[in-house]
């Protein structure tokens, strides 16, 4: 004879726990999002109101390209950031030489890099707060 237990019943006192645990040792940030999500699942209880909610078909959803960037528009970035060379491609996560590259019109950056200057054209402060002073 086989001893039936209910499962359910367990993985949600380990969910428990271990949300217990997680919320003792986690970042300010970890913290804010166990907040939001317990919030959102509130919301979504209906033991909250006032949420706006907005659902998006992932198969319908498309990003506009980035924007090409020419060397005097990276140069220009670059400069209204008042950053070298250097910590313009360390904030960016790019090697020195391939800044150096862009604004010297050897090389354009493509892919990824182009959302990388997209995003620190339109919001430099995030771009500027990955620096810090040594």
């Amino acid at each position: 004879m086989t001893k039936t237990t209910n499962t359910r019943t367990k993985a949600k006192a380990r969910t428990k726990d271990e949300t217990k645990k997680t919320k003792a040792g986690s970042t300010e940030l970890g913290a804010a999002l166990i907040e939001a999500l317990s919030e959102a699942v509130a919301f979504q209880a209906g033991g909250k109101t006032g949420a706006t909610v907005r659902t998006v078909s992932v198969r319908r959803a498309t990003a506009a390209l980035a924007p090409r960037y020419l060397k005097r528009d990276i140069a220009k970035l670059r400069k209204q950031l008042r950053l070298s060379q250097p910590l313009f491609a360390n904030a960016l996560n790019v090697s020195p030489a391939a800044v150096k590259a862009w604004e010297q019109g050897q090389n354009e950056p493509s892919g990824a890099a182009l959302r990388l200057l997209q995003i620190a054209e339109t919001h430099p402060e995030v771009i500027l707060e990955t620096l810090r002073a040594r």
